[in-house]
């Protein structure tokens, strides 16, 4: 099974930020939602999405993600 593009953005986001509980704080979001998220059972708003991109570029041009 594919995992979902969400699933797998939160997954890299976390990686970069050091956890998801880290990530969570980010991104002020509930532990619920963040569950819910990466289990691809809901699909994030486009505004926590938008804070994921813009984690995942920090963290590219700090050298701390892996390549895409």
């Amino acid at each position: 099974m594919v995992e979902p593009v969400e699933s797998r953005v939160l997954r890299q986001a976390a990686r970069a930020v050091g956890g998801y509980g880290e990530l969570q704080a980010r991104l002020d979001a509930s532990r619920e939602d963040m569950i819910s998220w990466i289990r691809g059972a809901a699909m994030p708003p486009v505004a926590i999405f938008v804070k994921l991109a813009e984690i995942l570029l920090d963290a590219g041009e700090l050298g701390r993600a892996p390549p895409v």
